[in-house]
């Protein structure tokens, strides 16, 4: 039996959206695509490098390879992949991430040689394999992530300033909302600014947008500025585990001038109202341990709780 890796072609969803749900039924990626979405990442996002391997006829691993834009000198990169749990043990794991390694070192000449090279990941708190298998590509622990889950019941009140103007996100506002939220997260943990390029591809044309459920909160007192906003997704396949239809928060965030007033929390609040009214049946999202602004504190008092956590690896050359 002979491994083969090579490109993720259209023609390749189906098996490798098979090859995620084994995967996800022994543990949980937080990368989990249904067919139609590996169709769409395979179009949208350029430059990304989408392998497979195949023993025989059958997919057995899969790696994603997705270049960003560089900020402050660093070419940034990010390292989805994983191996069918039939097949650990065969060095499929060390093949694949070290040809994703060479790929994102390959781009990096091309088009940053000047600047360093930073390569982010994840493993599951708890795999020693995972853990080794990135250490010894190079691999360093960084920080934490928490995947966190709300079953949407007894959603806290939601109390909105009357100073502030609610309304849904309209695409049209894409490009003032990507700058809004550079602004928010700048400084933060392993931030790296979104290009209008990458933005449109994961928070404007994709499938998986919910406008109806994303909210933004502007300041008529200043041309109606953004001072705080919601973004919420629905994937085809629950970032949780759980069945149903599930809200996923992509992004929460204040602008500075309007920080400490508790705009997150009621905003959140809200939006998960409007989920539940719109059918959602549960609710998750994705935090850094090492938020600076207490957003583990925010979720909580909305009714999530921790359902796993990531640990989080960078390789920086």
């Amino acid at each position: 039996m002979t491994l083969q890796p090579r490109p993720v072609t259209p023609e390749d969803a189906d098996a490798v959206a098979a090859l995620m749900r084994r995967i996800a039924a022994d543990h949980p990626t937080g990368f989990e695509l249904a067919a139609s979405e590996v169709v769409e990442i395979l179009g949208d996002y350029p430059g990304l490098v989408f392998e497979g391997c195949w023993l025989d006829d059958e997919v057995v691993a899969f790696t994603t390879i997705l270049p960003r834009t560089s900020s402050e000198g660093v070419h940034p990169f990010l390292f989805f992949g994983d191996v069918d749990p039939a097949h650990l043990g065969r060095g499929i794991g060390t093949l694949m991430l070290g040809r994703a390694v060479a790929a994102a070192r390959e781009i990096h000449v091309r088009d940053a040689p000047e600047e360093s090279m930073r390569v982010n990941t994840r493993a599951l708190e708890g795999r020693a394999d995972q853990a080794d298998l990135l250490r010894s590509q190079g691999f360093t622990l960084d920080r934490h992530n928490f995947l966190m889950f709300s079953a949407l019941d007894e959603l806290p009140a939601a109390v909105l300033p009357d100073e502030l103007v609610l309304s849904t996100v309209d695409p049209a506002d894409a490009e003032e909302l990507r700058t809004a939220h550079n602004r928010a997260f700048a400084g933060y943990p392993g931030h790296t600014e979104t290009d209008a390029i990458n933005w449109a591809n994961f928070m404007v044309t994709p499938a998986h947008v919910r406008n109806d459920q994303s909210f933004v909160l502007r300041d008529p007192a200043r041309d109606n500025a953004v001072a705080a906003y919601v973004f919420a997704h629905e994937y085809a396949i629950a970032p949780s585990g759980e069945q149903g239809r599930e809200a996923y928060v992509a992004y929460v965030g204040t602008l500075p001038d309007y920080r400490g007033r508790g705009l997150a929390t009621n905003l959140l609040a809200h939006t998960l109202h409007a989920c539940k009214a719109a059918g959602f049946d549960t609710s998750s999202l994705d935090v850094d341990t090492a938020n600076p602004t207490g957003a583990l504190g925010i979720y909580e008092r909305a009714g999530y709780a921790v359902r796993y956590r990531q640990d989080s690896y960078a390789l920086v050359e």
